[in-house]
């Protein structure tokens, strides 16, 4: 068996964990696009490796995949949209007829979290089967109001009720880390996005921490939550 370069990466630490950085609706498409560039004499292996990393009917069946997680954001999550346009036309018209066509921004949100959910049906399985350490689909507030807190806490909440192999990604702004501080003391796993610098990544840890002492204090349930940093 020939082993993907991501595979070898995950191989040289037990705590390595490779996620997929879209939505997992696209990587169908996505892995037949490269396999039909795939040269003749590599094809095969491409194919076992690229099965092997995620495979959609596996996920659902066993919850095994070689993804740990994966993250995404409203940009990346358009790719979903644009790979199965004819599905998608059709459900953003019923969000339109439910909530008014001139509800852009109320169409635009609502159309972003049925593809979160989507995805993170998908692979609630590979959750369920590590008991919530695995499997997780990031969905991100509106990367446009970093510096609105109220919204992104609102945002923030209505994602991480979609489902609970969700964690809901916030910017790593100053903003952001109040919400991290609130999210993760209900509980809430997080993903703190563009991050850069040293100074962010601590402050980060420092947000988390303070969530996590609050958590604590007030009985919540931490057993399936954790906490990510991503660029």
């Amino acid at each position: 068996m020939s082993l993907h370069v991501l595979e070898k990466l995950a191989a040289t630490n037990p705590e390595c964990e490779i996620w997929w950085d879209s939505s997992p609706l696209v990587y169908a498409g996505w892995k037949e696009k490269v396999l039909k560039d795939a040269p003749a004499e590599k094809k095969a292996a491409w194919t076992e490796q690229l099965t092997r990393l995620f495979d959609a009917a596996t996920v659902q069946k066993t919850g095994q995949m070689g993804f740990r997680g994966v993250t995404t954001n409203p940009p990346l999550s358009l790719q979903a949209i644009q790979a199965d346009p004819t599905f998608w036309a059709g459900e953003i018209r019923k969000i339109a007829k439910s909530r008014g066509a001139a509800d852009i921004e109320g169409i635009y949100w609502e159309t972003y979290l049925d593809v979160v959910r989507q995805g993170a049906a998908l692979i609630r399985k590979a959750w369920d089967v590590s008991n919530g350490k695995y499997g997780y689909v990031s969905g991100q507030v509106d990367p446009r109001f970093v510096t609105d807190g109220a919204l992104m806490l609102k945002q923030g909440l209505e994602l991480a009720a979609i489902a609970p192999n969700v964690m809901v990604k916030i910017p790593g702004s100053k903003e952001g880390y109040e919400i991290i501080e609130e999210l993760t003391a209900r509980g809430i796993s997080t993903n703190n996005t563009t991050s850069f610098t040293v100074p962010q990544y601590i402050t980060c840890m420092n947000a988390v921490s303070r969530g996590l002492e609050r958590a604590k204090k007030a009985g919540v349930d931490l057993s399936r939550w954790r906490s990510v940093i991503t660029h």
